[in-house]
């Protein structure tokens, strides 16, 4: 969505929840000495809540092992962000369908990004995948689909 007029605004955590985390036993054989030996496949969906002047972008990741395709964990990060004022920032289409500016949304994205890689850096020490780092995403790839709408 392209914005004419500059609009002060601001955006700032609210919350940050880890609403799923889970690591498995792995069942199949695999080279310990391999790196990386995790792929990552991540999801963003966002939903805003203008009562609340806030939208979330949620983060789900699957952890799966490159050599077997074997899940070794997932985990589902909720971060969410007021951002006031809301209606001059985040502009309804129609009932439960928002527009944000790619600006604010490649911002919610890379840090919502950073708040993965370090959340998943805590939850994985100790584990065989405690060397393997959640990847640089650009954020601008993720926000290239014309004008998603959240709900």
């Amino acid at each position: 969505m392209a914005i004419d007029k500059k609009i002060d605004f601001e955006m700032r955590f609210a919350d940050i929840v880890v609403s799923k985390f889970s690591l498995y036993d792995l069942k199949k054989e695999f080279n310990k000495n391999v790196f990386p030996l995790i792929e990552f496949h991540s999801n963003f969906s966002f939903m805003a809540m203008p009562e609340q002047e806030q939208v979330v972008c949620i983060v789900a990741i699957k952890l799966l092992m490159i050599e077997t395709k074997e899940e070794f964990a997932e985990i589902t990060i909720e971060n969410t962000f007021n951002i006031k004022p809301f209606v001059d920032v985040i502009k309804s289409k129609k009932e439960n369908v928002y527009d944000i500016p790619e600006n604010v949304m490649q911002n919610l994205v890379a840090i919502s990004i950073s708040t993965a890689r370090g959340v998943l850096s805590e939850k994985l020490k100790g584990t065989i995948a405690q060397k393997d780092i959640f990847p640089l995403i650009d954020p601008k790839l993720l926000t290239k689909i014309p004008n998603p709408p959240i709900n």
